[in-house]
């Protein structure tokens, strides 16, 4: 009689049914599905057959050794005229300088009261600032359909208070702090949601707007729709000097 064999599929469906009322679950959870009865495995074959889940479709990944049955997606950010302008017109000059571009308003994907600011955020690598400001400058004033424009290097919110409204476009300068997470995207680099989630966690001044009790709301949406790594937001919140309390934050919340 022939040995049985692990099926992905078989293990799948278990899982699918098993599990399916945790929100997420750990390798270690996941061992049971991955073995069969009175069989010794290597972390090797752990791994391969955890791909194999992953490439089914069965499970997917939410931080290290940490999944969930969720169907989530991949975040993608729509990439407008102006962002792609503003980000191609740096690139040419600094091609060398560590540049990302976003919008806030991108959360109002999250939120329950949309946000209606039409800011662009444009960071770079540290001590570069100046230089993004006084490019941007210069562009501002060559270019008369933007011309105008609010130009503010690393504002605070008072500053944002002021000088931006839900009307009025504007550019805000700041620093891209060291490991990041960014991505590519078509051809304009953007920060990950997670990043954008740890800089609101963390009080960024043009994402005030959606502070306060409106956090939890994008906070939760976020993690319901689209696959976060936790791990990444863990370690870029430590790079802001908020691990701790972003950790007990995510966790508090249960938002995985």
């Amino acid at each position: 009689m022939k040995d049985k064999t692990w099926s992905s599929k078989q293990s799948g469906k278990r899982i699918s049914s098993e599990l399916k009322d945790r929100d997420s679950f750990t390798t270690e959870e996941l061992k049971p599905f991955l073995t069969l009865p009175g069989e010794a495995i290597s972390p090797v074959t752990i791994r391969t057959r955890l791909n194999a889940l992953k490439r089914r479709g069965v499970i997917t990944p939410v931080g290290r050794g940490l999944y969930t049955l969720k169907k989530l997606y991949d975040y993608t950010p729509e990439i407008d005229r102006s962002l792609r302008e503003v980000y191609l017109a740096l690139r040419k000059r600094l091609p060398l300088t560590r540049i990302c571009v976003w919008k806030p308003s991108w959360l109002n994907e999250f939120s329950l009261h949309i946000v209606s600011m039409q800011t662009i955020a444009v960071e770079s690598e540290r001590e570069t600032e100046r230089a993004v400001f006084e490019l941007l400058q210069e562009t501002l004033r060559k270019n008369s359909s933007i011309n105008g424009i609010p130009l503010l290097l690393k504002p605070s919110s008072e500053d944002i208070d002021l000088y931006v409204s839900d009307q009025t476009p504007a550019i805000v300068v700041g620093k891209l702090i060291t490991e990041a997470p960014i991505r590519e995207n078509d051809g304009v680099v953007v920060p990950r949601l997670e990043k954008m989630l740890v800089d609101l966690f963390s009080g960024e001044p043009v994402l005030e707007p959606f502070g306060g009790a409106e956090m939890d709301r994008v906070f939760r949406n976020a993690f319901d729709t689209y696959a976060l790594n936790v791990d990444t937001i863990i370690r870029y919140a430590a790079r802001r000097g908020k691990r701790q309390e972003m950790a007990e934050y995510i966790g508090y919340n249960t938002f995985y």
